[in-house]
């Protein structure tokens, strides 16, 4: 089946159609539903309702981007409405005090080398504020000012979150990095 017969069949409801969009997708949208959610459950929830967001728009589906960005684009704002649905506390912190913070970093992720399943749980140890604003920023390429926009915080303090998971990541790997040296010192000693 084609991925235009796919499309059609969805707009007639075609539950074939529908299964089939849904099958050929659902990796790609765990992995964004994964970054939002610190469990499972919660992430296929989030998956679920995406997904029928895909479902009751997909007659609106034009070929300007591919259909996995699009799907995908709808559900990053599906996570953002949680988002700002979910009971959240945001500290606006003054641009200042952001600059200063990013001028301070001196970890550069690049060095470390780790699976995709080993940075999730990373991002899962960091608060679910930071943790949102830094996949929006980080993964999704999304500009300050739309984070901003988009959470309802200022500019400096969507800055400050991506500074304060950068730093708490960076002490995770590090942690990381000296734990495997003593492992690989201790069996080197063996």
């Amino acid at each position: 089946m084609t991925e235009e017969e796919i499309i059609k069949g969805c707009i007639k409801n075609d539950r074939r159609c529908q299964n089939e969009l849904y099958k050929r997708y659902f990796f790609m949208m765990s992995s964004v539903a994964l970054r939002y959610h610190q469990n499972k459950d919660d992430a296929l929830q989030g998956i679920n309702y995406g997904f029928l967001k895909v479902l009751q728009n997909i007659g609106t589906y034009n070929n300007k981007f591919t259909l996995s960005t699009w799907i995908r684009n709808i559900l990053v704002h599906h996570f953002i409405d949680e988002y700002r649905k979910s009971d959240h506390t945001v500290i606006n912190i003054p641009l200042d005090e952001a600059s200063v913070a990013v001028h301070h970093l001196s970890t550069n992720l690049a060095e470390y080398h780790f699976s995709e399943l080993e940075l999730r749980e990373m991002l899962n140890n960091l608060p679910k504020v930071t943790r949102t604003v830094f996949n929006l920023f980080a993964i999704e390429g999304y500009r300050h000012s739309e984070i901003s926009e988009l959470l309802g915080m200022s500019v400096g303090t969507s800055k400050w979150h991506v500074s304060d998971a950068r730093k708490k990541l960076g002490s995770m790997l590090k942690k990381r990095n000296r734990t495997e040296k003593k492992m690989i010192g201790a069996s080197n000693e063996q």
